[in-house]
């Protein structure tokens, strides 16, 4: 365990993504004030092309110190010295999903060209909220990947002792840890699938509130065409997610975890939404499939939150 290398290296990316960071903020700001300026608002479309490509290269940096992490970070047994395993750990975890979240909704603005001032506008806002929200409340530079790296800390104090009971008093979780969530495959493809649904869910959801008061067909098709690869990879993300329970909390009785019973709320939200839009043009069914797709995307929220606010497998600590 190289402890030197892996503090340098996240000191760097702290010293370089802040000010990456920085710079998205600022754009995001000049964002918000060319939306409300008729003659600048085309410039909207370059500037979240500059946002994404920001974005990307402190994903880039993220997948830079993971990779350190795994390089200089080998877990070793106490007693005999030998390899307990590699940290392989996927670049969505603590303060990386909103980062995540955030850049994909970025890109996903790309591919939509518009003209109506009042749509562009509003899809402004959302990503110049995106960020905001990211920026303030989980920047993952300002301390990266700081619930690892305490636990990094402990294991490397354990070291220094000679007590092989107190250091195995460490080492047994943090062998778990490493084998059943930081390591495991599903980790590497199940919170990815639903971070692709909940960004694909933001555009659909703004397409929804369009629909409703413009009583617009092309906001309501566009609502429809945002959710139903958000639909997909949702399903997936679910279905991929119950192998990895069952062999992540065997004999705990996670099927009560709060987060995942307001996941499957919000799957049957979308599952509702859906289907209501095949009888969209029967009295009062415009209204009730609006309504329905605003639900979902409350649930979208209330999933994210649910992890931070409600006690569970899930939850921050739990």
């Amino acid at each position: 365990m190289d402890l030197n290398k892996y503090l340098t290296a996240r000191d760097l990316v702290t010293n370089i993504g802040q000010p990456i960071m920085l710079l998205v903020v600022i754009l995001s700001a000049l964002l918000l004030i060319v939306s409300f300026q008729k003659n600048l608002r085309s410039y909207s479309r370059h500037i979240i092309l500059g946002i994404s490509l920001f974005l990307g290269s402190g994903y880039a940096l993220l997948i830079w110190f993971h990779y350190q992490i795994y390089k200089f970070l080998p877990l070793i047994y106490p007693q005999d010295g030998s390899l307990a395993g590699r940290y392989a750990i996927p670049v969505w975890i603590e303060d990386e999903k909103l980062f995540f979240w955030t850049f994909l909704t970025s890109i996903w603005l790309l591919f939509i060209k518009t003209k109506k001032a009042s749509y562009q506008i509003t899809l402004n806002v959302v990503i110049v909220i995106f960020i905001f929200l990211t920026a303030t409340t989980s920047n993952p530079f300002f301390s990266p990947l700081k619930d690892f790296h305490r636990e990094i800390g402990s294991i490397y104090q354990a070291l220094s002792l000679s007590n092989v009971s107190v250091q195995m008093q460490i080492f047994g979780p943090a062998i778990g840890r490493l084998q059943g969530f930081y390591n495991s495959t599903y980790m590497w493809i199940h919170p990815p699938l639903l971070f692709i649904a909940y960004s694909t869910f933001v555009i659909s959801f703004v397409n929804v509130i369009f629909m409703l008061v413009k009583k617009s067909a092309s906001h309501e098709k566009a609502a429809y065409n945002w959710a139903k690869p958000g639909y997909i990879a949702l399903t997936l993300g679910l279905l991929l997610g119950y192998p990895w329970a069952f062999d992540a909390w065997k004999g705990q009785p996670w099927w009560f975890s709060p987060k995942i019973n307001v996941t499957l709320m919000m799957w049957v939200l979308y599952t509702a939404y859906l289907h209501s839009r095949i009888y969209i043009h029967k009295k009062g069914m415009w209204v009730t499939t609006g309504i329905i797709g605003i639900l979902g995307f409350v649930g979208v929220v209330a999933t994210y939150l649910s992890t931070y606010v409600l006690p569970g497998i899930h939850s921050v600590g739990g």
